[in-house]
């Protein structure tokens, strides 16, 4: 009879019971960025009502981390130049420090749609998705391009009228 070769594979040793390995899953780092175009009361209320709701959406999400909020007040959307606190977010994302950025609406985001296309575009090659609440658009999946770039259009047109 021929003699058998037994393999041991030494057991791995597990740290914490199956739970708590599944609770270590990282959070996503998520900001929100606000945006109104005037100081006008009813604007600067809408700002406010912006910044608070997404803290509170952010921080009440257990698989979250609340990554900032960014938020250009009496500016417009028509060009992205002197908005910092877009640029700052965009910089961030460059930096690998937020995972998904969320935001009321296309018109929120940008009322230029070029700057709409290539901002989300920047963001997907990075990884980074952002959610348009009002439209209910994900931009990370390359097909909700389409749609980002006809709301964008609207946006811009509205803008400009």
């Amino acid at each position: 009879m021929a003699e058998k070769t037994i393999t041991m594979i030494p057991a791995r040793k597990r740290v914490g019971s199956r739970r708590q390995v599944m609770e270590e899953k990282p959070k996503l780092r998520v900001a929100a960025y606000c945006r109104v175009s005037t100081k006008e009361e009813e604007q600067a209320s809408s700002y406010e009502a912006q910044c608070e709701y997404y803290t509170d959406k952010i921080m009440s999400n257990k698989e979250w981390t609340m990554a900032g909020i960014f938020a250009d007040e009496g500016i417009t959307g028509t060009s992205t130049k002197k908005r910092t606190e877009f640029l700052r977010m965009i910089r961030q994302c460059k930096q690998k420090k937020i995972d998904l950025i969320l935001t009321k609406s296309i018109q929120r985001f940008a009322r230029n749609t070029l700057d709409c296309i290539n901002y989300t575009r920047i963001l997907r090659q990075l990884g980074i998705g952002v959610l348009f609440e009002k439209e209910n658009i994900n931009s990370l999946p390359p097909d909700s391009e389409f749609m980002i770039t006809m709301y964008g259009a609207m946006a811009q047109s509205e803008s400009e009228s």
